[in-house]
């Protein structure tokens, strides 16, 4: 079957801005297409795998978060991001941006000043 990729890399993105801890299966059970359909379209447009943009966009995410609010909880961000364990968000971020949430907010809500 053909697909139209931009669209279907749109709609992809949508989900994954929805929800960054949806899991590939998952979503093409609800895309119904197949995993590999929608890994090969995020490889296609996006030149990454399914996990290194669903990090990505995890991360901005999580950045857009404690920007707006500086002052919520990891755990208020964890839930939001769609993870049910501040521990299991804290693991994804640091493996997602080298940095724990606590020194990912620091980061955003005191950006740092170039020389």
């Amino acid at each position: 079957m053909s697909y139209n990729y931009g669209s279907l890399f749109g709609r992809i993105f949508l989900y994954m801005l929805k929800d960054p801890c949806i899991s590939v299966e998952r979503m093409a059970r609800e895309l119904n297409v197949s995993r590999r359909t929608i890994q090969g379209v995020i490889r296609a447009r996006a030149g990454k795998s399914y996990s290194a943009l669903r990090q990505e966009i995890l991360v901005a995410k999580t950045r857009q978060l404690f920007a707006e609010d500086p002052s919520l909880a990891i755990k208020e961000v964890s839930f939001a991001v769609g993870f049910v364990s501040a521990r299991s968000f804290a693991r994804a971020i640091r493996r997602a941006s080298g940095q724990t949430p606590e020194d990912l907010r620091s980061c955003v809500a005191l950006p740092r000043k170039r020389p």
